[in-house]
């Protein structure tokens, strides 16, 4: 039940995150940013088959193509599949797209892709641990997961800096994503009751990943430095502090 009002609210923000990507793929910079912070996870060899986990309008497949890669798109919102599949044809691809529950990836056979990577998806999930046991079933052995996300709503800031800033940021988005940033009490409510917005993260990650197979580990706080992006971190720094990157290896099977 939880994932179909999930679902809902993310259909319902469709239009308002197309916005931002849009607003994203204007800035070479950003673009460049986000394909090397790929490349740190997948390192340099083209062609990889990849798995693209709430794909939302499709940021990441684009730029996967791109790159020379070969991704899948899945969303459980049909509002961002129909948003994506938009994307992928003003961008001239290809990419398959299907609307599916990341936690219960039927479609997808054992150890069949070289990366799963997902932004900004983990936090909204109903099970995001059986979502991690998931992706690891469907990696390669030497497979890669990137995920990049954020500790948001939990214990959030209420000090004066961090509302001038919110309202700096507000005025920012609105100005140059042409949209506005807010949520009603209704869908704050809603994201509350998400067990990923109740815990300490990455902390709660680590664990659910280890017990999902994975035992390489790497844990980077911050992936977006001030001097990298300065108008980005001016609209979204105030949430660096619970931003992290993980890259998460599938042990590739012993071949003595």
């Amino acid at each position: 039940m939880m994932l179909k009002e999930i679902s809902k609210y993310w259909t319902s923000s469709s239009s308002s995150y197309d916005k931002v990507i849009q607003t994203q793929f204007r800035s070479k910079k950003t673009v460049a940013l986000w394909k090397s912070l790929l490349v740190e996870g997948m390192g340099e060899c083209s062609g990889q088959k990849v798995l693209d986990v709430g794909t939302g309008p499709g940021f990441f497949s684009i730029l996967l193509s791109q790159m020379g890669h070969k991704p899948t798109a899945v969303d459980a919102s049909s509002g961002m599949i129909e948003r994506a599949t938009g994307n992928f044809r003003h961008f001239g691809y290809e990419v398959p797209a299907y609307v599916g529950d990341a936690a219960h990836l039927q479609a997808e056979a054992d150890n069949s892709f070289d990366a799963v990577v997902c932004r900004d998806v983990v936090w909204t999930l109903p099970e995001p641990q059986r979502a991690y046991a998931e992706w690891f079933r469907i990696l390669k052995p030497g497979g890669v997961l990137i995920v990049f996300d954020g500790n948001y709503m939990y214990q959030e800031s209420r000090s004066l800096m961090h509302r001038l800033w919110y309202a700096l940021s507000w005025v920012l988005i609105l100005v140059t994503e042409r949209r506005v940033r807010q949520r009603n009490q209704e869908d704050r409510s809603l994201l509350n009751g998400l067990p990923f917005v109740r815990v300490l993260r990455p902390e709660a990650d680590e664990g659910a990943l280890k017990a999902a197979g994975f035992a390489d580990l790497h844990i980077r706080r911050n992936y977006i430095p001030a001097t990298a992006l300065p108008l980005h971190y001016l609209k979204y720094g105030h949430q660096n502090i619970n931003r992290f990157m993980i890259i998460a290896k599938k042990e590739a099977f012993d071949t003595k």
